[in-house]
């Protein structure tokens, strides 16, 4: 059963999904008091860190699967788009956890619109930060519309896992 931590878990859609495919989550990481207290009344017995700056290797179970939705107000369309400039900005904190805890899989969600942020520098950042960690990346956008829903609202979806050169290390 692969394990996975929760990362920006907000009320715990990505955990619902990946526990339906069998998966167990380990831990999750939400600075919101609310969004909190859903988890805690679903998964009680998961630990909780409240501030993705404080966690790291040094407190988090280890996993094969670092999960997350990070904050999308820097890329969004409809709002200043400030992308790294924007303090609400935690793909780096996303990306140290990925160097730090060297996890099997990577799941990552954002706007559609992260493809264009910052000219697609933002972007390409991602990517960069990916491959110098080891890791190779796959990414499609898809919207809710396409999976039944009746509104559109696209994410970006990526998936990254350890490239030849860190799997035969």
């Amino acid at each position: 059963m692969l394990r996975f931590i929760s990362l920006f878990a907000g009320i715990g859609g990505f955990d619902l999904a990946l526990e339906t495919m069998g998966m167990q989550c380990v831990a999750q990481v939400e600075i919101d008091p609310y969004a909190t207290s859903i988890l805690e009344a679903h998964w009680p017995n998961v630990p909780k860190y409240r501030d993705i700056r404080s966690v790291g290797r040094h407190n988090l179970p280890s996993c094969e699967v670092l999960a997350g939705g990070f904050p999308c107000q820097p890329h969004s369309l409809a709002g200043s788009r400030r992308a790294g400039d924007d303090e609400r900005d935690l793909w780096g904190e996303f990306a140290r956890l990925i160097r730090e805890i060297r996890p099997r899989y990577v799941l990552a969600e954002n706007v559609g619109g992260i493809r264009s942020s910052d000219g697609g520098r933002f972007f390409a950042a991602i990517l960069r930060d990916l491959a110098q960690a080891g890791y190779d990346a796959e990414w499609q956008t898809l919207s809710a519309a396409a999976v039944g829903a009746f509104h559109k609202r696209e994410r970006l979806w990526i998936v990254a896992y350890p490239n030849r050169k860190r799997h035969h290390q």
